[in-house]
């Protein structure tokens, strides 16, 4: 008989109230399947368990973010607050207000929108646009304002007649409305280089002029006669050669057939008179001694007098700075030219004693 206790199975037999229980030492594939199949739930409930922390975690997060937004909201912001967009996981000092990006501040407009103007202010502005009209009607309407007198200062050439006649200002008529319905200041003469009108209380005018002086006398060669010309070449006057005063005698212009008092000269002469006003500063910087006392322009030569004595020929487009500086060394080393003619439009001087 087979002792109870040994099994070449390694099986142990216990026998306890008739039942038959088997224990296996060794792992079956069934305790395997079963222990695998545990595992299986278990890590699949704990990533159940995790979703579903994670997901009442960021639900707090929500919660938190939007408890401390409303609270940002309902907080009184001071004047010195600044703007700055909003961000949802972004918190930021009481002293800032939060708005999202593009949003209009909503109650920066109720603020806007509730300001009501007070009846007080109303009734002010009422009285003050009333006054100004009233006052608006007496200037214009009033006789006190009738323009009673006219006065003129700064002028030389013309009295005070000829320019009160040149002017647009009547007399009798209101001033205000002579001034402000855009009345010609300038008055039409030959001399008058700028005119303007200044008010005087209550019913006077002032014009003040500001007259041109005469710098050349200019002969047109195609006439013969004389007219005065001032430094930027407006015509001002016919004249004579007795009216010479201080002003340069200038030949070897040629106006039209009608010259046009207080209007420019023609461009071309206007040029050669650069020109001359070129030479006479570059005498002036190499202190050659003698007075201008005649300019002569022919074709494009330039011809100024010394002392009615001596006469120097520069061509106008030559180099004038080197050309008086020859001429200063040529007088320096020939004392004896006193007059006759120098040409300096060659490239070598050439001086005859007579003219």
């Amino acid at each position: 008989m087979k002792n109870s206790g040994t099994s070449t199975n390694k099986n142990k037999k216990v026998i306890k109230n008739n039942n038959v229980k088997k224990v296996s030492t060794s792992p079956s594939r069934a305790n395997v399947k079963n222990k695998k199949s545990a595992n299986s739930k278990k890590s699949t409930k704990n990533n159940f368990n995790t979703k579903k922390n994670n997901v009442a975690n960021v639900q707090s997060t929500r919660r938190n973010n939007h408890s401390v937004k409303n609270n940002l909201r309902l907080n009184k912001v001071s004047s010195d607050a600044q703007y700055v967009p909003f961000f949802d996981d972004e918190i930021v000092p009481n002293n800032i207000r939060k708005v999202k990006p593009n949003q209009v501040d909503d109650n920066s407009n109720k603020d806007k929108k509730n300001v009501k103007i007070k009846p007080s202010t109303i009734i002010k502005f009422t009285f003050f646009i009333a006054f100004v009209i009233i006052i608006l009607y007496l200037i214009f309407n009033l006789d006190t304002f009738n323009l009673t007198s006219i006065e003129v200062s700064g002028n030389e050439k013309y009295s005070d007649e000829e320019i009160v006649a040149k002017s647009t200002l009547n007399i009798g008529e209101n001033v205000f409305k002579q001034i402000f319905s855009g009345i010609n200041s300038k008055i039409d003469l030959a001399y008058i280089a700028k005119s303007s009108l200044k008010y005087s209380f209550p019913s006077t005018i002032v014009i003040n002029v500001e007259e041109r002086y005469p710098a050349y006398i200019a002969l047109d060669k195609n006439t013969g006669s004389y007219y005065k010309v001032d430094n930027e070449g407006y015509l001002l006057e016919k004249c004579d050669l007795t009216d010479k005063e201080d002003e340069l005698l200038v030949e070897g212009f040629a106006f039209e057939s009608e010259a046009k008092l207080g209007e420019k000269i023609n461009e071309v002469y206007l040029n050669k008179l650069d020109v001359y006003n070129t030479i006479k500063q570059l005498l002036e910087k190499y202190q050659i001694k003698g007075n201008i006392t005649k300019v002569n322009f022919s074709n494009s030569l330039t011809t100024i007098t010394l002392d009615d004595k001596l006469n120097v020929v520069f061509a106008n487009d030559s180099n004038l700075d080197y050309k008086v500086s020859f001429l200063k060394g040529i007088l320096q080393n020939n004392e004896q030219i006193v007059e006759g003619t120098i040409d300096m439009s060659i490239e070598d001087p050439v001086y005859s004693k007579y003219n």
